[in-house]
């Protein structure tokens, strides 16, 4: 058996279509379904169930993918150590990008990545919903909320953001502001609903947060969204003070509670141990990683 046709296998169900591997291996669809079906014939398997377009693993196919991703990436790994650095890192990758804060500060870094491998395909899924890396073939995903606390998945601190309360001067003119946090249960609070479902109706407050109960009769999973319709008069809102900014400025919205500290959420790069990442996953993460050492460098320079 050819390694190369292993990858391809692997490539076929990473990208769940044959149309979708020609394109990211640069060859002609009748060449990837020839070469599908000689290794197929090799093994005396069926590894696909063919309906239509779409491909799906049959038990074997499953079993052969399973069993063989780890072996493959470290067979890449081995290569791309022997010929580092003269070998450009292809592929494709696959990251998950929920509804962050700083969603266009994460599409920059991946695109500075692409310029730095430009044979490399990346195909980045924008969702609320939280994927199953492993079943949705995620190579790494950016996600938010408390830590990531599963046996297969690691999960890397990546961004923070800062949370306060705001309301816009509509809400306050006929509502009147909340003169402390103990006055919040008698207001609308817009609430956000985390990827998983859960809603956030119990708030953390300050650094080291306690955390106060609140209700109100919108709930919403976007935090833009959530921010216009604060705007709008709509409820209070707890969001990042980078969505808020600029609301703030125009004069539409107004950060209450000034005494209180902002609470820090954090958000978390997550993918699955390295002896399971592809050669393209391990060098995004390693770039991410030092990307935000040599953010946190400039920070501290600049407070000296």
């Amino acid at each position: 058996m050819k390694t190369e046709d292993l990858k391809l296998f692997h490539q076929i169900v990473e990208t769940g279509s044959m149309s979708k591997a020609s394109k990211i291996l640069n060859q002609p669809k009748s060449s990837i379904s020839r070469r599908l079906k000689g290794l197929e014939d090799e093994l005396n398997l069926q590894l696909f169930h063919r309906q239509n377009r779409l491909m799906l693993l049959t038990e074997a196919g499953s079993i052969l993918y399973e069993n063989t991703k780890t072996t493959l990436n470290q067979l890449e790994l081995g290569i791309q150590k022997a010929t580092s650095p003269r070998q450009e890192i292809s592929g494709h990758l696959r990251i998950q990008v929920l509804p962050l804060p700083n969603l266009l500060d994460v599409g920059s870094t991946i695109f500075r990545f692409m310029d730095r491998h430009p044979k490399l395909t990346v195909e980045v899924i924008s969702s609320t919903e939280d994927k199953n890396l492993i079943e949705n073939h995620i190579d790494v995903a950016f996600r938010i909320g408390e830590k990531i606390d599963e046996p297969n998945l690691i999960a890397r601190p990546f961004v923070s953001a800062h949370l306060s309360f705001y309301a816009s001067t509509e809400y306050i003119e006929q509502h009147g502001a909340p003169k402390n946090l103990a006055e919040l249960k008698k207001h609308n609070v817009i609430r956000f609903r985390f990827p998983d479902g859960h809603i956030l109706d119990q708030l953390p407050i300050g650094k080291q947060p306690q955390f106060l109960e609140v209700s109100g009769n919108l709930i919403i999973n976007s935090m833009p969204l959530i921010a216009k319709a604060c705007s709008l008069g709509r409820g209070i809102a707890f969001m990042p003070e980078q969505i808020a900014s600029r609301y703030v400025e125009s004069g539409q919205l107004i950060r209450l509670f000034d005494d209180i500290e902002s609470f820090v959420g954090q958000g978390w790069m997550v993918y699955q141990s390295r002896t399971n990442l592809t050669l393209a996953a391990r060098a995004f993460i390693d770039f991410v990683l030092a990307e935000i050492d040599t953010s946190a460098n400039i920070k501290e320079e600049l407070k000296q």
